[in-house]
C-alpha cells in the first residue's frame, strides 16, 4: 500500500473512534446522509426492474434504456465523464463501450467527482453491475436484488457525493463510480474498467462493490441488521476502522459480518465470482459489500417485493459515512 493512502488524519475519542475532524460550524455528514431515503432508492429499482427494460440483458435495447438511465443520473448528480477510463484525456462520455461474447455490445458507465486538493493522486472506485439476465424462454428476470439494489445504492452515493461537491464540502480523494455492464457474461465490463483506467493500482485506496444489498433473505445470524463484507483482509488497518467505527459511531446499528457464514471456502468462490476480484488481483485493497445469496437469486421471483427498504436505507447510510470519512481525510 503506497505511503500516500496511509496519510490519514486520526481523531482519538475516549471510545477509540476515528472521524473526520471538522472546524465549529462546518457541514456534517449527517446533512447528506437525510438525502438517502426508501422511497428515492424504490424509484431507482422500480426503474432498472420495469418491464419495459426486459431484464437489462446486454446488449438488447433494455440494457441501452438502463445504460441511459444511469448517464442520466449521472449528469444529475454533478459527476464527470470517465468514458476513456483517463482522469486526464478526452472525456466527453460517460459510456464505455465494448464487444463481448456473441457480438454483443456492452456498455459501462463510468462518472468521477475530483478531489478539491489539486495534488491529489488518490482515487476510490464505488463499483456495481446494472445487467441481469434478460427474458429466457418468455420468463422476465427482473433482478431487482441482482443487482438493481446495488445500482441503486450507487447511485445514491453518488447524488450525495456530487452534491457535497456543489456545496464546497472538502473531497480530498477522487472518487470514481462506475456501473458495469456484461457481469453475466464473464465478468466483461469489469475486465474492461480495469484494462482502460489509466490509473496505477498503487493509487488506488479502495474499490467498494455493491452486489445484492437489498434484503433481510440470508443472515448469518438471527439478526436482520446485517451487512456481509468480504475481502476485509485485503485492507489496511484505518479502512477496517473506518467500516467499524462509521456504524459505531453513526449508529446505523448494523452487524457487520466479515466471515461470510463462517466458509472461507464459499467466500473465497463468491468473492471470484463478482467484480472486485478483477481490481483486487491487481493488488487494490476490494471490498464486495452485499446481504447474501438467496432462494430468489438468478429467478423471476427476484421481484421488488422480496427487497426490504429500511434495511437498504440503512446500509446505505452506513456506506456513505465510510465514504465520508474516507473522502474527508488526508
Amino acid at each position: 500500500m503506497p505511503l500516500l493512502c496511509l496519510r490519514f488524519l486520526t481523531v482519538v475519542f475516549s471510545l477509540g473512534l476515528t472521524t473526520t475532524s471538522l472546524p465549529e460550524g462546518s457541514i456534517r455528514p449527517e446533512r447528506y446522509a437525510s438525502m438517502i431515503t426508501e422511497q428515492k432508492m424504490m424509484l431507482h429499482v422500480y426503474h432498472l426492474t420495469d418491464s419495459l427494460l426486459q431484464g437489462r440483458e446486454t446488449g438488447t435495447p433494455g440494457g441501452v434504456v438502463a445504460c441511459t438511465y444511469l448517464v442520466d443520473r449521472f449528469k444529475e448528480y454533478g459527476l464527470h465523464p470517465l468514458g476513456t477510463g483517463n482522469p486526464k484525456s478526452h472525456n466527453h462520455s460517460y459510456i464505455q463501450g465494448f464487444t463481448c461474447t456473441e457480438n454483443r455490445r456492452g456498455r459501462n458507465v463510468v462518472g468521477w467527482i475530483p478531489a478539491d486538493t489539486p495534488a491529489s493522486n488518490e482515487y476510490l472506485i464505488i463499483s456495481a453491475h446494472y445487467d441481469h439476465l434478460g427474458v429466457i424462454n418468455g420468463t422476465l428476470y427482473p433482478g431487482a436484488d441482482s443487482n438493481a439494489s446495488g445500482v441503486a445504492v450507487l447511485l445514491t452515493l453518488a447524488n450525495a457525493l456530487g452534491k457535497m461537491k456543489k456545496e464546497g464540502a472538502p473531497i480530498t480523494r477522487n472518487v470514481v463510480f462506475v456501473a458495469y455492464d456484461a457481469k453475466e457474461f464473464s465478468m466483461t465490463g469489469a475486465q474492461i474498467f480495469a484494462t482502460l483506467l489509466k490509473v496505477p493500482p498503487a493509487q488506488i485506496c479502495l474499490n467498494m462493490n455493491l452486489d445484492q444489498l437489498g434484503t433481510t433473505l440470508a443472515p448469518p445470524s438471527n439478526s436482520e441488521n446485517y451487512v456481509l463484507v468480504l475481502g476485509a483482509d485485503t485492507l489496511p488497518p484505518h479502512i477496517l476502522r473506518s467500516l467499524n467505527n462509521s456504524n459505531a459511531y453513526y449508529n446505523t446499528g448494523l452487524t457487520i459480518d466479515y466471515s461470510f457464514y463462517n466458509s472461507p471456502s464459499f467466500a473465497d468462490i463468491y468473492f471470484s465470482m463478482t467484480e472486485q476480484s478483477v481490481l483486487a488481483q491487481l493488488k487494490v485493497p476490494s471490498l464486495l459489500i452485499t446481504s447474501g445469496v438467496h432462494e430468489n437469486t438468478y429467478k423471476p421471483t427476484d421481484a421488488p417485493d422480496i427487497l426490504h427498504p429500511p434495511l437498504l436505507k440503512k446500509r446505505t447510510e452506513w456506506l456513505f459515512f465510510v465514504l465520508w470519512d474516507l473522502v474527508q481525510r488526508w
